[in-house]
């Protein structure tokens, strides 16, 4: 039985991981990648995370505007999609009925960036 390593989301085993690896829950192979590459994976799930809460806080909505700063371009759309989506509606119950229904473009952003993948989990 190996361990999960967060970045990859493979399940490897035990020697494929070094000390602090076990504890991070990062992989020798992933732990050679440069730090932005790790950063932008970590962001990237963060931000599909909140899609899948069931409603979307004002800290988590301080959060995304911090990641919307941020200097890689995927990552910077994304949390600007999902505080949009956060702004008109940031229960998820009914939520993709509702943006059909009002703002057929967002939803279309959701679709087009995978967003909409994270809210059926």
């Amino acid at each position: 039985m190996g361990h999960y390593c967060r970045l990859c989301g493979r399940t490897r085993a035990n020697e494929k991981f070094t000390g602090k690896g076990h504890q991070t829950h990062v992989c020798r192979d992933c732990a050679k990648m440069p730090k932005e590459a790790c950063n932008a994976i970590e962001w990237e799930a963060e931000i599909f995370g909140f899609l899948k809460q069931s409603h979307i806080s004002d800290k988590n909505v301080r959060r995304l505007q911090t990641l919307s700063g941020s200097g890689d371009a995927r990552i910077a759309e994304l949390a600007l999609i999902v505080i949009e989506v956060a702004k008109v509606k940031p229960y998820k119950r009914r939520r993709l009925k509702m943006l059909a229904r009002e703002r057929g473009d967002l939803l279309e952003a959701l679709e087009k960036t995978g967003l909409i993948e994270a809210h059926h989990c």
